[in-house]
């Protein structure tokens, strides 16, 4: 799947709450299950996914220390607010025609 392809994906299972499919498929990164559910929790709205409407802003930052990785920061989209201030920042890695993400933090910027 391509790289937005997979943002999506996970964006869409942040917003459908399925934390343990992220952390067992290891999309959750360096976070756990929990504390993927409780940065979404303390944050106060929920979460949907990218709008067919709506922009999907997404930071890219290349890795000099690692060719085939991107850092992400991407958007978030709430109910409450449309655009929010929740930021999900990722590392992508290409891996042949495809790339796997791997959250690094969910947190305000």
């Amino acid at each position: 799947m391509k790289l937005m392809g997979q943002v999506r994906r996970l964006v869409e299972d942040l917003a459908a709450g399925r934390y343990a499919e992220i952390a067992a498929d290891g999309r959750a990164g360096r976070l756990t299950e929990a504390e993927l559910r409780t940065a979404v929790e303390e944050y106060g709205r929920t979460l949907v996914p990218f709008p067919t409407d709506g922009e999907m802003i997404v930071d890219i930052h290349e890795q000099t220390s690692h060719p085939e990785a991107v850092a992400l920061d991407v958007s978030l989209w709430t109910k409450e607010e449309g655009r929010s201030d929740l930021t999900l920042s990722l590392t992508a890695i290409k891996q042949g025609e495809t790339y796997t993400v791997e959250v690094d933090d969910l947190h305000v910027l």
